[in-house]
């Protein structure tokens, strides 16, 4: 029997998860009419087949139930809801909705970022795909992952009911709610200056990508810090020009970083309002 891989660019919820993602980040850098939002409204709208596919991941993935019977009842129910469902449309679907990604963002940067629980999102796609090129022992393995996180601990669970209830809504009820959400944010955020507005977007895009924002974090400390050195030869006070100086040498910590925390972007964000004071 063929053995079966896992792609991102086959998994629905994974797919969702990155456009969603992408939203908030277009929406840092002050993009009016995301590319992102545009294409959610198309391939995941009522009645299509990818939102009726979604649907099946996200209730595997956030439903939650103490005895294990009922687990393996919500889990072999959700499959046999997935085989109902056109395989030919959603095979065309989700080509169709790569190339319509790759037509506003670069496709190697839009799937770097490292997916959280992505070890639960392959099982389920595993299921969704059946025995038909899985092996019995992989379907097992990825049925017994995704039993176990149903039956797992009950954790935040007023947030994950709200976020069910959000996704039950009609189109019009999620954007406005959207719509709502990004008047707040910019209303919140609108004295950020551009270089931390770069730096948010940094960290939400790569926030489970600890191996980018790192890189990030080191070659923007090292530009903050010749920045600062310059602009602390050029201030005529020798005082304020020995604190830059200081300052600046506080950055060669950050530059030698083995892994990104949110204090060191935290920390970039404090240099950059002290930028905009200076």
């Amino acid at each position: 029997m063929k053995k079966s891989t896992h792609s991102k660019l086959k998994n629905t919820g994974i797919l969702f998860e990155l456009l969603t993602r992408q939203i908030t980040a277009d929406t840092m850098v002050g993009v009016v009419d995301s590319p992102a939002l545009k294409i959610v409204k198309e391939f995941f709208g009522p009645k299509k087949a990818l939102a009726k596919e979604l649907l099946l991941y996200q209730t595997l993935l956030n439903e939650c139930f103490k005895v294990e019977a009922k687990a393996d009842m919500l889990v072999s129910t959700t499959i046999k809801m997935r085989r109902q469902l056109s395989q030919k449309t959603l095979q065309e679907s989700k080509y169709q909705l790569i190339k319509e990604i790759k037509n506003h963002y670069n496709l190697q940067d839009f799937f770097k970022a490292t997916i959280p629980e992505y070890k639960l999102h392959a099982a389920i796609y595993r299921l969704f795909e059946g025995a038909g090129i899985t092996q019995a022992a992989e379907l097992v393995k990825s049925r017994i992952t995704v039993t176990e996180h149903i039956t797992r601990k009950k954790q935040a669970a007023n947030e994950r009911d709200e976020v069910q209830m959000y996704l039950r809504e009609s189109e019009d009820i999620r954007l406005l709610a959207y719509k709502l959400m990004l008047e707040k944010f910019n209303d919140k955020y609108s004295v950020l200056s551009a270089g931390q507005r770069k730096i948010l977007k940094e960290y939400i895009n790569n926030i489970s990508n600890t191996n980018e924002l790192r890189t990030f974090i080191i070659s923007e400390s090292k530009t903050l810090k010749e920045t600062l050195t310059k602009k602390a030869n050029k201030t005529a006070d020798k005082i304020t020009a020995i604190k830059l100086t200081e300052v600046a040498h506080l950055l060669d910590r950050t530059q030698t970083i083995k892994r990104a925390k949110e204090e060191h972007v935290h920390a970039l964000l404090l240099y950059h309002e002290l930028l905009k004071e200076l």
